[in-house]
This record gives structure tokens, sequence and C-alpha cells, in this order.
């Protein structure tokens, strides 16, 4: 007798993944907390957008975004801080390609699909900051 073929579940990873948040009004140099929900626990950043002249930082965890809050810019944090990304945006650069496996992993137990971010602004006065993820989800799985 012949057997059916079994169903095979869609693989929707890897693929890439745009997402977009927007700050309310704010005023003066400023730090904003942000987290991306929509690109999975595990991946690879392709390109970082910031509308404002920044200091953008992302995280494994909310943890690791907190414990580095009084970290100064010229300062490396330690290997095993939780700090994935470094990146510092001008007026001139709203934009950053980066290098080829430029990776992120979710850093909380249980595995979140999230990802942290902090933003510091430098812009003096009242403005808005924009923050996009252009990235390569590896892994969508947060089960065993």
């Amino acid at each position: 007798m012949p057997v059916a073929p079994r169903w095979v579940p869609r693989i929707d990873t890897p693929r890439r993944a745009l997402e977009q948040q927007t700050s309310g009004p704010l005023s003066g140099p400023t730090m904003l907390d942000l987290s991306f929900a929509g690109l999975g626990v595990d991946g690879l950043f392709l390109e970082v957008s910031c509308s404002v002249a920044a200091w953008v930082s992302f995280y494994d965890s909310p943890a690791a975004r907190t414990a580095d809050a009084a970290r100064p810019i010229e300062e490396d944090p330690p290997l095993s801080a939780g700090v994935l990304l470094d990146l510092r945006f001008s007026a001139d650069t709203p934009t950053l390609k980066l290098a080829p496996l430029s990776s992120y992993s979710n850093g909380e137990i249980p595995l979140q699909q999230r990802l942290w971010a902090r933003v510091r602004t430098e812009v003096t006065g009242a403005h808005t900051a924009s923050l996009g993820v252009l990235a390569l989800v590896l892994n969508d799985s947060v089960g065993g």
C-alpha cells in the first residue's frame, strides 16, 4: 500500500524583516528605550537607520540595557554585558549598512522574540526619533 507523503511545515526563516519604531515628542538630548518584537530570536543586522543624531545601542535583554545605562560612549562594554551593537549616527549619516555577520541573539530565559535598544539623542530642543532595523532573521523559535 502506498504511503501518503508527510506534510512538512512551512519554514519562515531565514527571512528579511524591517521593523521601525518612532518616539512621541521628545525635548532636548534625551534617552529613549525601545523594543523590537518582529526580528525573531536570532539574526543578523543588515542595516540600521536613525532619523536624528544619536548614539544607539542594542541589547540581548532588558537587564543588559538597564545595567548599561551609565556607560560613557567612549567606553567599550565588557564582553559578557549583553551589548550586541553600538552605533553613532550623525545628522549627515541617517543609515548605516553593517558588516557581514553583525549578529544578535536574545539572552533572556526563557527565550523571547525580542530585541532591546536604547537611543540617546543628541538633538537640542523639541524633536521625534525614528529607529529602523533591517535584519536577516535566522530563528523565530522560542520553544524546544
